[in-house]
C-alpha cells in the first residue's frame, strides 16, 4: 500500500464484529481497516474466525452484530445487488449442484448487480468474455482460461477449478475482493503467479485474502492482519509482525528469519519440527 493510500479512509471497516454459532463465539469484537490499493492478508491458526469475518463482510452469515462499513456506509444500508456488484466473495469451496461450464460461471459473475437479475445496475454491463477489446480478455490470458470456456466445471483440475473461481469474482470488477485461501489447491508455480495476479489488480480493487501460507503472506501482502481466538490480535506491516514476534505466540512454534531477493522469510524452528 502505499503512503498516499494510506492516508485516505478505508475502504471497508469492521468494528467490534461479533458472531456466535451454536452458543459459541466465533468473532469476539473483530476490529478491521482495508484500504483501496492493498492486498491485506488475514492470518491465524484453524479456527481463529478467518473464514467467518470474511463472510461476515461478504454478506454470507447475516446472523453478525457490529458495525461493518463500505466506503463510509453501514453494510447494511445497501441494496443486495449493489453490495453483491461491489463485494466479491471466493469462498473457499465451491461444488455446484448442476453442470455449468467456464462460460456459464463467467456469465453469472457478470450477472452480479445487473437487472437480469432484478437488481438496480450499479454499472454497465461487462461486455463478453470473447470480446477482446473488454479487459475481461486479459482477466483470462493472466489465468489461463481462454482454452478453457467450454469446459465442463466438474471436469477441471483442482487448480484450474481455483482460477476459474478467481476470474469468475474478479470479472465483474468490484470494489473488494474476498478471497478464503484462493490458493490452497494450486502447484507452486500456479500459486506465485495467482499472487502476482491479485498484486497486479490491485489499482482496480482491494484484497482481503485468507493465507495459511506465511511466506506467500510476507511475499505478497502489503500488510498482515493476525487473528486467534475470533479476534485480530495485530494489523501492520510485514516487518511489524516480525519484529513483535506474535507469530511465534499465536501458532505455537517458534520461528527462524531468513533472507531472500524479497525480503525475510520463515522458517520452523528445528526444535519444534519433531
Amino acid at each position: 500500500m502505499t503512503q498516499a493510500a494510506a492516508k485516505h479512509s478505508p475502504l471497508a471497516r469492521l468494528a467490534d464484529l461479533r458472531l456466535i454459532k451454536a452458543r459459541r463465539p466465533v468473532l469476539d469484537g473483530v476490529a478491521l481497516e482495508i484500504f483501496a490499493g492493498e492486498l491485506l492478508a488475514l492470518v491465524g491458526p484453524n479456527g481463529a474466525g478467518k473464514s467467518s469475518a470474511l463472510k461476515c463482510l461478504g454478506g454470507i452469515e447475516t446472523a453478525w452484530s457490529g458495525r461493518i462499513e463500505l466506503k463510509g456506509r453501514r453494510l447494511t444500508d445497501f441494496p443486495a445487488g449493489e453490495r453483491a456488484r461491489r463485494i466479491a466473495y471466493l469462498p473457499q469451496f465451491f461444488a455446484p449442484h448442476w453442470e455449468l461450464s467456464v462460460a456459464d460461471l463467467l456469465d453469472i459473475g457478470r450477472q452480479r448487480g445487473l437487472n437480469a437479475l432484478g437488481w438496480s445496475a450499479v454499472r454497465p454491463p461487462v461486455p463478453a468474455a470473447g470480446d477482446t477489446t473488454d479487459k475481461s480478455s486479459g482477466l483470462l490470458q493472466d489465468l489461463e482460461l481462454t482454452g478453457l470456456l467450454d469446459r465442463q466445471f466438474a471436469s477441471l483440475s483442482g487448480g484450474e477449478r481455483a482460477r476459474a473461481l478467481l476470474a469468475q469474482a474478479l470479472i465483474a470488477r468490484p470494489s473488494l475482493l474476498l478471497a478464503d485461501e484462493p490458493i490452497a489447491s494450486l502447484d507452486p508455480a500456479h500459486q506465485l503467479r495467482t499472487m502476482q495476479y491479485l498484486r497486479r489488480c490491485l489499482t482496480d480493487v482491494a484484497s482481503l485474502v485468507v493465507l495459511h501460507d506465511l511466506n506467500l503472506a510476507l511475499r505478497f501482502a502489503d500488510r498482515i492482519a493476525v487473528m486467534a481466538e475470533g479476534r485480530i490480535v495485530v494489523c501492520g506491516t510485514n516487518e511489524d509482525i516480525l519484529a513483535s514476534g506474535i507469530l511465534t505466540e499465536v501458532f505455537g512454534v517458534r520461528f527462524e528469519t531468513y533472507p531472500t531477493p524479497w525480503g525475510r522469510a520463515l522458517l520452523p524452528g528445528q526444535d519444534d519440527l519433531g
